[in-house]
């Protein structure tokens, strides 16, 4: 079997990808990538079929379709990230050619709709350049919504690209589905280390309840796995600001009020020499934020505030962050729906286990 492979979209410049919450070409190659690396340790010979730069959009797909068709490829696979006019689109969905049901997309469906995924299903992909194009059978995946926080979160919680991977793959090699749910373990570990650490801080600074950390650090490093938590060791989205220790570069991605978003490359953030020292700085960080010079703390309601819908109500209001409905997903979709108040009363659920 001869797979090709296409890493949705240019790198940069024209046919560039959509920008969201996530940027669309970088996951696309971290996806696509990653895939071929897999196939290729699995026996399956593959040939990138991805272009990083073209002058127009009809080139790049000119070119994309032109490079599959130089090879006899049995199957050709295009990766993409979808995005909607109102940001609220959810789910995986495959393209073909008629929308022909192939097992092999049918199972792509099915591996993402087991990692959690909304499934859309098979579409009829006939006007899609690379589909009607290339002369092998074809299809075009929607890995998830690149502007839907909710479908962002599950993206990183199910293991991001690896496991997405994974679950092309075992469309085409079934045995690889088992290793599918291997996120469900690294998550567990995550929330333990986070919240024992935070938990520690409260019972000694009493600065923000530890459920509030481990939801944040959750959401802003994609359970551990963002290019800040993987390169900086950082689990916090908090720039430089006055940092005099190690920082790291890369492209900010902001929410406007409208719901649009918009990228400010080049942002300096704070970098560290583990995770534990990045929890304890954004405790700090909340302690001590302050715009004149210390008269007065930014987030002065949050300090020692002791119910967590509070909490992440007050870091809404007080600015630190730009995206809407910050707080209402810190307290349902991780607070609650992980039991992370556990960790604020640690003592107590000592003393009654004892």
């Amino acid at each position: 079997m001869k797979i090709g492979i296409n890493c949705g979209h240019t790198a940069s410049g024209a046919g560039y990808g959509a920008v969201g919450i996530i940027e669309e070409s970088l996951h696309t190659r971290l996806v696509g990538n990653c895939l071929m690396e897999k196939m290729r340790n699995a026996g399956i010979k593959v040939t990138d079929c991805t272009v990083d730069r073209a002058a127009s959009r009809k080139e790049y797909l000119a070119e994309t379709a032109a490079k599959a068709n130089r090879e006899e490829l049995d199957w050709f696979v295009s990766i993409h990230f979808n995005a909607s006019a109102d940001h609220q689109g959810r789910g995986v969905e495959v393209y073909t050619y008629q929308g022909r049901q192939y097992p092999e997309a049918l199972a792509v469906c099915t591996s993402m709709r087991e990692l959690g995924f909304c499934d859309r299903g098979i579409k009829d992909g006939t006007g899609l350049y690379v589909i009607r194009q290339t002369k092998a059978k074809a299809m075009l995946i929607e890995v998830c919504f690149c502007d839907n926080q909710a479908d962002v979160d599950l993206y990183y919680a199910a293991g991001a690209h690896d496991a997405v991977a994974r679950a092309v793959l075992s469309a085409f090699i079934p045995a690889v589905k088992e290793g599918l749910w291997q996120h469900k373990n690294h998550a567990a570990e995550f929330i333990q280390f986070v919240g024992r650490v935070a938990g520690k801080d409260w019972r000694e600074r009493k600065i923000i309840l530890p459920s509030v950390v481990t939801a944040q650090a959750i959401k802003e490093s994609a359970w551990g796995t963002s290019e800040l938590a993987r390169q900086a060791n950082a689990l916090f989205g908090i720039k430089e600001n006055g940092w005099t220790g190690r920082i790291y570069v890369k492209t900010a991605v902001e929410q406007r009020k409208d719901g649009s978003y918009y990228a400010v490359p080049q942002t300096k953030w704070r970098a560290y020499d583990s995770p534990e020292q990045s929890i304890l700085d954004h405790n700090d960080y909340i302690a001590t934020r302050s715009t004149d010079g210390g008269r007065t703390l930014r987030y002065q309601p949050v300090i020692g505030c002791d119910n967590y819908i509070l909490a992440c109500q007050y870091l809404q209001k007080c600015g630190y962050a730009t995206a809407a409905g910050y707080a209402d997903s810190l307290i349902h979709d991780y607070i609650e729906k992980y039991n992370l108040t556990q960790f604020d009363f640690w003592e107590e659920n000592l003393k009654q286990k004892i």
